[in-house]
């Protein structure tokens, strides 16, 4: 059977307090009630902060949802599979993503368009987040996400947080250490020769004191149709980096608004 938000909440909440003290709202969350109210389908795209970010990000997901009255909607998720072996995302992230690790685009539309789901999650960076600093977003592993949204004719809500990156330590490539970045598959390697930095995970610092949440609403300006037409990938990717540079400009609102002085 699948489940609500409401039906996520007893977990989130034994969750949240594991990592974070408060959840503070920025930019835009005042219109999440309204959007939810006004769209019973979305697809949310989250930043992923470093690789422990979404277990606190997730908790704070469902929480949020069930404050601003979209308690009875229903979730899914498109994760990579090393997500379920992250310390204290397990257990949440089985059950909200209520689909297989290996859905694409066809399963993803059809969950949103047969009745069943409201919304799909995804956090776009994928394996991307185990390089650098937790508040710059990595490229996206995947951008088909707007494919999926522009073919269930879903709009993309963007969902941004902030505080995780305490949750990991930038550090810096030493050159005796190249060997084993080479050993690693060639989409990785080029990610992190680019950024100079792997990320560690850290629970050294404590508690995150204020894990900050911002959204957006954003509608590709594609259509199926659109979707058919020669050039429909480069007008996808065009979506993509729209995406990530207005979840980039979120993260940043929340740093400036919640960061520690």
């Amino acid at each position: 059977m699948a489940r609500t938000y409401q039906d996520l909440l007893p977990v989130a909440d034994r969750l949240a307090p594991l990592f974070y003290r408060e959840e503070a709202e920025g930019v835009g969350m005042d219109d999440l009630a309204g959007i939810l109210r006004d769209h019973p389908r979305l697809m949310i795209i989250m930043n992923h902060g470093p690789a422990l970010g979404p277990a606190p990000a997730l908790a704070a997901l469902v929480r949020t949802m069930v404050r601003h009255g979209g308690g009875d909607r229903v979730p899914f998720g498109v994760t990579w599979r090393g997500f379920y072996r992250v310390p204290g995302v397990g257990p949440l992230a089985e059950r909200l993503v209520q689909t297989s690790a290996d859905s694409g685009v066809e399963d993803v539309v059809a969950k949103l368009s047969n009745g069943t789901f409201n919304d799909c999650g995804i956090m776009p960076e994928g394996e991307y987040s185990n390089v650098g600093n937790g508040i710059d977003i990595q490229p996206f592993r995947s951008q088909r996400f707007i494919e999926a949204a522009v073919r269930a004719e879903v709009p993309v809500l963007l969902l941004a947080h902030s505080g995780t990156e305490r949750l990991g330590r930038p550090v810096p490539i030493p050159a005796s250490a190249r060997f084993l970045v080479e050993r690693l598959p060639e989409h990785l390697r080029r990610a992190v020769n680019q950024s100079g930095v792997v990320s560690l995970p850290w629970l050294l610092g404590g508690r995150i004191p204020k894990l900050g949440l911002a959204c957006e609403l954003y509608q590709p300006d594609l259509s199926p149709e659109d979707l058919e037409e020669p050039g429909a990938a480069q007008q996808v990717a065009v979506s993509a980096r729209h995406v990530r540079a207005r979840l980039q400009r979120l993260v940043n609102h929340l740093v400036l608004q919640f960061g520690e002085d």
